[in-house]
């Protein structure tokens, strides 16, 4: 019986000795390995990959200039009255209306410079100048408006009308919304000029010439002035600004007495005037710096 006490005795103390070394065991690695991961966390973080930080939005602020390519077209509304006025009211008969339209279309070239100012995230606000040129040019026979009856008798000879408009330039304001951090659509509206010429010429033809004292070629050229409307989309690519562009314009109406030199005397009377109606649509492409 002291044998088997002694046994189970020696077998308990060995079972706890090698509980004790086994927990003894665990504890080092568990320690050894937190020690090791404290000591390799930062070599193992610098080889991982970093997240860069959202770019930053781009600012539409600055000065800017740029050149356009586009067309302008010339909607002219010419209206005639007062032909020959010295055989008074009656004499002569309109037979193809007392007007029409004279329009044009021609490449434009152009300039522009401008200063933006981003006010929110959202809206550009800033001012713009621009000038450029193209050839508008329409002439039609006859003058709308001078087709008739001179006292029952059908006018012959009748005069050819040109409406002519060279360069032109506005300043104006602007505002935009930011419908993408590089994308603007905005109007703009302000104050246009242009230069517009008026001509017309006749020669005197046997029968019942329209021009009865003598032959005519007259042009009055004037820089109108007027208020214009319009919008586009501008895209920014770093420093450059591409832009889609519309603009309308209008200069009132322009009044001219044609035929008044030479032209009146005892027996006939070549006068009439002219009121044109001047209007203009462009449409540009754009490219700007941005400084």
């Amino acid at each position: 019986m002291l044998g088997t006490a002694s046994l189970r005795k020696s077998f308990a103390d060995s079972e706890r000795a090698v509980g004790l070394n086994a927990a003894k065991y665990l504890i080092s690695t568990v320690v050894g390995t937190l020690a090791w991961a404290a000591l390799m966390s930062p070599v193992l973080a610098a080889d991982l990959p970093v997240k860069a930080p959202p770019a930053a939005a781009p600012t539409w602020s600055g000065f800017y200039a740029g050149v356009s390519i586009g067309a302008r077209w010339g909607d002219n509304d010419w209206q005639t009255s007062d032909i020959a006025p010295t055989f008074g009211a009656g004499a002569i008969v309109p037979t193809g209306g007392t007007g029409g339209a004279i329009d044009s279309v021609a490449a434009r070239f152009g300039g522009y410079l401008g200063y933006n100012a981003q006010i929110s995230t959202s809206w550009v606000a800033g001012v713009e100048a621009d000038v450029g040129w193209a050839d508008n040019k329409k002439t039609t026979n006859p003058v709308p408006g001078t087709a008739g009856l001179f006292f029952g008798v059908p006018f012959v000879g009748l005069p050819s009308g040109t409406v002519k408009e060279t360069w032109d330039g506005s300043f104006r304001g602007r505002l935009g919304y930011l419908v993408a951090p590089d994308t603007l659509v905005y109007g703009s509206g302000g104050v246009a000029w242009h230069r517009l010429e008026l001509n017309a010429s006749c020669t005197v033809v046997p029968g019942n010439s329209f021009c009865f004292g003598s032959a005519h070629n007259e042009t009055f050229a004037s820089t109108k002035a007027g208020w214009t409307l319009g919008g586009g989309v501008e895209h920014m690519i770093g420093h450059w600004l591409a832009r889609v562009d519309y603009r309308y314009a209008d200069f009132g109406t322009s009044t001219q007495t044609f035929f008044a030199a030479g032209g009146v005397g005892i027996g006939f009377d070549d006068r009439f005037t002219a009121r044109v109606k001047d209007r203009t649509h462009t449409a540009t492409v754009g490219l700007a710096y941005r400084f």
